[in-house]
């Protein structure tokens, strides 16, 4: 019988007809998949598990109807197969085709709902309630929750599809979601609770050659679309975040060393209209709650203290030859030439980029011109795709490196523009 290759999925290659072989295959090797998913990404192994099967059905996705289906049951039958007894109340072993799943997704919201009502029904089997010591009236803190279990294959698909419903329904009404990793004021605390999951999961989880034994239970205060098992028990960490209070002889210390910078300056003139609009844009980013906005704004305050800087006289030559030339061509057409003309005309200073990098480097040096070069590539990310290219580069700390960078970048520019005057 002739095979068509379907594709690859964790270097198994499956072809038409499915067979059963790579079935196996497949499933053998998943336990190993999720421990070493788990160790390389720092997560847990609940959630290493989600991503490789996650990764298995937007594989079967690709398939047609048939196959698709084929291709989950045989996995389904074939994970059955290997299932053994639990062991205990509070222990059990995921059997895929009896286990039932529920999620939930937990979010902030822009602006309160203003609602009187306890909760919101939608379709009979979905639910939107406040968060703990919170209201639909006058609380940014919402849980959707699931009321029918389902197939973990099904509940992996109805709960993204679910999410987006949600996302864009509130849009409608110009109200925004978001969840703490987008999220500077949560960022913290969720890292820390996602550390603690991480550590007891790992102390209390057993792996084996084709199945691994977890906690029956789930976090029921994380953020996100949160999957968990039917009969699993709900656990709230009730972590919550301190902030010290302002240390005023510190704040007295810095008050009045700005302020010995900036009384004798001039405020008539770009330089020091320059250092009200940085001034103005720093202190949006920090009321901004959005990382990304943080990051955009902490960058763009780089580009407000920065001059055009003119390219070199050999790099000028070359571009007025070019221009020569163009104008000496018969063959082309005034509005071509005029867009060109245009062009060579709008490259005759550096990128912004290059501006703000000469400028960092001139009042901070090389090893700050370098950084910022670094965190400008992210900024560019996330202005032009919304997603950093690396799931490993942490939002916090790039805005961490991009605000210490910022200020400092900025009292020294004062500093020099009081010395000038």
């Amino acid at each position: 019988m002739n095979k068509t290759v379907l594709g690859k999925l964790f270097g198994i290659t499956f072809s038409r007809p499915i067979e059963l072989d790579n079935i196996v295959q497949l499933v053998e090797i998943i336990p190993e998949l999720v421990s070493e998913k788990a160790s390389a990404d720092g997560n847990t192994l609940d959630e290493a598990m989600r991503s490789i099967m996650s990764d298995v059905f937007n594989f079967s996705e690709q398939l047609g109807p048939e196959e698709s289906e084929s291709f989950l049951g045989l996995i389904e039958s074939e994970g059955s197969a290997r299932i053994s007894e639990p062991l205990d109340d509070d222990f059990e072993i995921i059997d895929p085709s009896l286990t039932k799943w529920r999620f939930y997704i937990r979010f902030k919201i822009s602006r309160p709902l203003g609602l009187e009502q306890d909760s919101i029904n939608f379709l009979g089997k979905y639910v939107i309630s406040p968060a703990k010591d919170q209201s639909l009236k006058d609380g940014d803190t919402l849980i959707l929750t699931s009321t029918d279990s389902m197939l973990y294959r099904e509940i992996i698909s109805e709960s993204r599809k679910v999410e987006k419903s949600l996302i864009l329904g509130l849009a409608e009404f110009g109200i925004g979601v978001a969840y703490p990793e987008n999220l500077a004021s949560e960022a913290i605390l969720e890292k820390v609770k996602q550390k603690v999951e991480s550590l007891f999961l790992k102390e209390h989880t057993k792996v084996y050659d084709t199945y691994y034994e977890s906690p029956l239970f789930h976090f029921s205060d994380k953020f996100g679309v949160v999957l968990f098992q039917e009969e699993s028990f709900p656990w709230d960490s009730n972590a919550k975040e301190e902030n010290e209070p302002v240390e005023m002889k510190s704040f007295d210390e810095v008050f009045s060393g700005i302020y010995g910078q900036i009384k004798d300056l001039h405020i008539i003139g770009d330089k020091f209209k320059k250092i009200e609009v940085a001034t103005s844009i720093l202190t949006t980013s920090i009321f901004e709650d959005s990382l990304i906005n943080k990051i955009i704004l902490s960058m763009t305050v780089i580009e407000v203290l920065s001059d055009k800087v003119s390219r070199s006289d050999d790099e000028l030559e070359v571009l007025d030859c070019l221009s020569n030339v163009l104008h000496e061509k018969s063959d082309v057409d005034q509005c071509t030439k005029q867009a060109i003309i245009q062009a060579l005309n709008s490259i005759r200073v550096q990128s912004i980029s290059k501006s703000c990098k000469i400028l960092v480097k001139d009042l901070l040096g090389g090893k700050d011109a370098k950084l910022f070069y670094k965190l400008y590539n992210y900024r560019s990310q996330l202005v032009h795709a919304g997603v950093l290219e690396s799931d490993r580069d942490e939002m916090l700390k790039i805005y961490g490196d991009s605000y210490d960078l910022v200020t400092r970048l900025l009292s020294a520019y004062i500093k020099r523009v009081d010395e000038s005057d």
